[in-house]
């Protein structure tokens, strides 16, 4: 696993491991670190939630009923000025069952403190389609033979 800098400031460290903790214990302490314009993309989505209000809104009914375990298996964190950007892969275990997520995280500091302004998460290693996947070989549509030869081995046409 790539290490954290060894001068991050702080309150963004502090802020990191917090709403961290706060995610893993489902507790709604989590959402003080998202800010009030926050575009977030979740899981399945090809479109952002917008703003804390509306992620509060539709993720509070199962995220506070349910506690789960993140373990960053790789980070990475570029800092300049108030702003940093980290991208990682976490395994995040819920209810006995384990999913590798990617995420990118832009945290923004202010007299506030650091919030995420930003979060991006995909399934590792899954593919994201947007709309209906073809169910059938007449569905595809053939855009280069090579890559319709190796589609069919790893599922899609890149």
């Amino acid at each position: 696993m790539m290490a954290l800098p060894h001068n991050i400031d702080p309150g963004l460290k502090n802020a990191m491991d917090r709403s961290l903790k706060a995610y893993e214990q489902g507790d709604p302490k989590f959402f003080n670190y998202v800010s009030d314009d926050v575009r977030i993309y979740g899981i399945d989505s090809s479109e952002p939630l917008v703003g804390r209000k509306a992620f509060e809104t539709n993720f509070s009914p199962t995220f506070l009923t349910t506690k789960r375990k993140a373990v960053a298996t790789y980070q990475d964190l570029r800092t300049t000025g108030q702003q940093a950007i980290l991208s990682q892969n976490l395994q995040v275990t819920t209810e006995g069952v384990s999913i590798p997520i990617r995420q990118t995280v832009v945290w923004d500091g202010s007299d506030d403190g650091w919030k995420m302004t930003h979060i991006h998460n995909a399934r590792a290693g899954q593919t994201v389609s947007v709309g209906k996947s073809p169910t059938t070989a007449k569905a595809i549509r053939v855009l280069n033979e090579r890559i319709a030869t190796i589609a069919a081995v790893v599922g899609v046409a890149q």
